[in-house]
């Protein structure tokens, strides 16, 4: 279990083509947080003509060797706090998700990841990856987030395939609506992954080999 990496900066570095790249887990205080926010933000600018104000807990930076930021995404653990992505929904993340797997599952299982912002659709797949890596290696077994096909398109070019569970409808927002540009005119749907299933998929292909990502065993986490 890492639950002390939810709580402190932590690093690593991966083997990407390109060159060495270096994954930072970044809590609100921590050193360069502001700058993986403002590169966040900056990328929804850019994208969506959005005003991004809400960042998630846990920020999960992709920096190249020289330091630029290449990719970031935010996380959330639904144990003890509300999810943002929950505002689209009709019942509580762990029971919309339990009736579309059908059985029932623990909140404190639940994830929900978002202000995901990449230089290029290359970069946010890595970033699925090496997300998919530490969530599982947290032992967490729900990835909840809300995409539009681009990026439900990211997973599958991977071999994940995310359950959908409803439309993000932005009237559920109100006036903070405004504030979200042309996002919502691409239809983004609110999804739910078994961690497990898509760590398991990863490895069988080779992915977590290829970028220097330690195989988990149990004593790392729950997968099985």
């Amino acid at each position: 279990m890492l639950d002390v990496t939810w709580q402190s900066p932590y690093s690593f570095t991966l083997a990407d083509r390109s060159g060495s790249l270096l994954a930072r887990l970044e809590p609100r205080e921590a050193p360069g947080r502001q700058a993986t926010e403002a590169f966040i933000g900056a990328r929804f600018a850019l994208e969506h003509g959005a005003r991004i104000s809400h960042f998630l807990p846990l920020l999960l930076a992709l920096r190249d060797a020289e330091g630029v930021l290449q990719a970031a995404v935010g996380i959330r653990s639904a144990l003890d706090q509300s999810l943002f992505l929950e505002r689209y929904l009709p019942q509580p993340v762990e029971t919309q998700v339990a009736a579309a797997l059908g059985r029932p599952i623990d909140r404190a299982e639940v994830v929900e990841v978002g202000n995901l912002a990449a230089l290029d659709p290359g970069q946010a797949r890595l970033l699925i990856v090496v997300t998919t890596w530490l969530l599982a290696r947290s032992g967490r077994r729900w990835v909840t987030f809300t995409g539009a096909t681009r990026l439900i398109n990211s997973f599958h070019r991977l071999g994940l395939a995310p359950q959908v569970l409803g439309l993000a409808d932005p009237a559920c927002l109100g006036a903070e609506r405004e504030s979200w540009g042309s996002y919502y005119a691409n239809a983004p749907q609110v999804c739910a992954g078994d961690i497990h299933q898509g760590y398991q998929q990863l490895l069988q292909a080779g992915i977590f080999a290829r970028l220097g990502l330690p195989t988990l065993g149990e004593e790392d986490c729950h997968v099985a």
